[in-house]
């Protein structure tokens, strides 16, 4: 079966997981395309071995188009397909009639970038602890873990879709909560928050679908980008620790401390200014000067947060549905340019 072209909106609105045959079909597919992502907009990295290469986990656009830039997920399927819904207002001249950000991404008229994080559910405290409860009772797949496995497979499918629909123009970035196998190497740290979600979320999947999945969702984790440039923005899950090149960026994925760096950073734990320098790396000083440093990772009471003098966005409210348009005609405006597409 070709998953290509199917319906994302079929996959976010499933009322229990998928079956075996499809989710394999999906993900060895996206595995392909991200496998084979092209330099025009992902340089390949550095290898020793003539005649290889490997996708990098910087993604360049040099086309000019607007780019939307979607917060941490989080098991929302609701959220993407309020996201696929929204219809971008005339001023940010994607077209000249207002049209839905689905038709946009149909007739290439936008990048679509998401941070990362596409399962473990927030604000859902108490189903964590009946999750953990069952488990420490030795029920992997109870009421509660089917509930919220349905969620999280729910949206990563949808997610997984969109790439496949609109390879040049929808791209997912790694998050910390991409790890499905919880580990603790490469950058990765096991994850555990309101519960043992890490392992949970590992061991059942391992039960309803077996090492191979684990190890095929794994692949496509471990192929997913890092950092997306745009005119007059960048984005990362999180807040970058340290100042980094276009090559070590391209490279990043032969150094563990700098995947952590992109994805882990703890709001706070940065003393220096790393944005701007990154920017001025990336598009040079006179081009960073109008330009912001986009993430998510961690949660922000309001809208948005800045940090680094303003030059850092953190856009990821997991009690709103908010989106960011830049075009990069016009300085962008948080105020205005953060919207929110829940109805």
């Amino acid at each position: 079966m070709n998953s290509i072209n199917s319906s994302v909106e079929k996959w976010c609105k499933i009322q229990t997981i998928p079956p075996y045959e499809s989710l394999c079909s999906l993900v060895n597919d996206v595995i392909e395309i991200l496998e084979n992502e092209i330099c025009e907009y992902r340089p390949a990295a550095d290898t020793k071995k003539v005649n290889d290469s490997a996708p990098g986990s910087l993604l360049e656009f040099n086309d000019n188009l607007p780019v939307i830039i979607v917060p941490d997920i989080h098991a929302r399927p609701e959220f993407i397909l309020n996201i696929l819904k929204f219809k971008i207002p005339k001023r940010y001249g994607v077209h000249n009639s207002v049209i839905t950000v689905k038709t946009a991404l149909q007739r290439g008229l936008i990048n679509l970038v998401c941070v990362g994080d596409a399962i473990h559910t927030e604000k859902t405290a108490l189903r964590w602890e009946e999750i953990q409860k069952d488990f420490n009772d030795g029920i992997i797949a109870g009421k509660s873990m089917m509930k919220e496995m349905t969620s999280c497979l729910s949206a990563l499918c949808a997610l997984i879709q969109l790439k496949l629909n609109y390879p040049k123009h929808f791209h997912f970035l790694k998050g910390n909560h991409e790890n499905i196998l919880n580990v603790t190497q490469n950058g990765d740290y096991a994850f555990c928050k309101y519960a043992d979600e890490g392992r949970m979320v590992r061991d059942f999947i391992r039960q309803e679908y077996g090492d191979d999945v684990l190890y095929l969702i794994s692949c496509y984790e471990n192929l997913l980008p890092l950092i997306a440039v745009g005119k007059s923005c960048v984005v990362s899950h999180a807040e970058p620790a340290k100042v980094f090149t276009r090559s070590e960026l391209i490279n990043a994925r032969k150094n563990s401390q700098t995947i952590y760096s992109l994805i882990w950073t703890r709001n706070g734990d940065v003393k220096d200014n790393t944005v701007v320098p990154i920017m001025e790396n990336l598009f040079g000083k006179e081009n960073a000067k109008n330009s912001f440093y986009f993430g998510g990772h961690r949660p922000v009471k309001e809208k948005y947060e800045l940090r680094q003098n303003g030059k850092y966005i953190q856009i990821h409210n997991p009690a709103e549905q908010n989106i960011a348009i830049v075009t990069g005609k016009t300085i962008f405006n948080p105020e205005q340019d953060i919207i929110g597409v829940k109805k």
